[in-house]
């Protein structure tokens, strides 16, 4: 397995490499490259503009007429995910995201359509990080209503899972951020409700400092309470960003999970570097991410692992 690892990181390695365009490849097969990437950014135009009509069309049509010219900001993301660690099978993912906005109806409020509860998904902070684990397939609508209360970003976003037989989750949101000179302060709370898994609540409270011009630090505290199982899981961490250009990046990170059950105690802690590149802006990007996971279940012994995400946006 280790072998296997080895090989499919020198794989994705080379991959990124072809992608991202070294300078000998670029010279050699310039005019190819140039008019292969021309067509690819025509059509990923061509596309979004095809959807931004749509939802601004569908935006006048409720709306009776026009009484904004604030930009349109509808999109599409696709994203693919696949990811392997040492005794498991290669898990591939890929989920789709579509935000029609429709800024003349209602300035405050949006719509949302999507494979998985992206809601439910940032409750992780390691998903922020780092994914090891498939999302959880439930397509479905999220309508978002925002409002600021005073420096409180407030938001409530009811969910229906398009399923048989329907089902409705709720959230009700309150963030905020308070900038200082050289660090932010980022809390958040969360009051959610879900069918099958009962009511809950998330708290986070995120710290972070801009070092230098190209080195970051975040201090992640975050926690989500379920009360059916009473359940309280525990996520702290360190993150160290560092920046290589305006396309290319990398982060380092150590993310320690806990909860309280049968006593508080740690669960797991996992090590990672990821790295990420914008091979097109705000069209296609990628990230590689290589880890070391340690669980209290195989006594903290370290598992290696890979996740490769790639993300195409419209």
């Amino acid at each position: 397995m280790k072998i296997f690892f080895q090989n499919t990181l020198l794989k994705l390695l080379c991959l990124a490499f072809m992608l991202g365009g070294g300078s000998a490849f670029a010279q050699e097969e310039k005019t190819e490259d140039s008019d292969w990437e021309k067509k690819f950014i025509e059509g990923n135009i061509a596309i979004s503009e095809w959807f931004d009509g749509v939802a601004d069309g569908l935006d006048l049509f409720l709306a009776g007429k026009r009484v904004t010219s604030r930009k349109n900001e509808s999109f599409v993301r696709l994203e693919s995910t696949a990811a392997s660690s040492e005794g498991k099978a290669v898990v591939n993912t890929f989920g789709i995201t579509v935000v029609p906005r429709l800024p003349n109806l209602e300035e405050y409020w949006h719509l949302k359509f999507a494979t998985y509860d992206e809601r439910e998904d940032k409750r992780n902070a390691k998903n922020a990080y780092l994914r090891q684990t498939p999302r959880q397939r439930n397509p479905g609508a999220t309508v978002g209503v925002f409002r600021k209360l005073g420096d409180v970003r407030t938001s409530f976003e009811p969910r229906i899972d398009l399923q048989d037989p329907l089902k409705v989750s709720h959230s009700l949101n309150f963030e905020s951020i308070a900038r200082q000179k050289g660090y932010e302060i980022n809390p958040k709370l969360e009051l959610y409700a879900d069918p099958e898994k009962g009511v809950g609540s998330f708290q986070a409270l995120n710290f972070h400092f801009g070092l230098t011009k190209i080195y970051s630090l975040t201090l992640l505290n975050q926690g989500d309470y379920l009360e059916k199982t009473h359940l309280y899981t525990v996520n702290n961490g360190v993150s160290i960003g560092h920046i290589l250009d305006s396309k290319r990046a990398l982060s380092y990170n150590v993310i320690f999970t806990s909860n309280n059950q049968p006593s508080y105690r740690l669960i797991a802690y996992n090590l990672s570097v990821a790295y990420s590149q914008v091979l097109y802006k705000r069209i296609l990007d990628f990230s590689i991410v290589p880890n070391l996971d340690f669980q209290t279940h195989v006594q903290y012994k370290g598992v290696a692992g890979i996740t490769f995400n790639i993300n195409l946006n419209f």
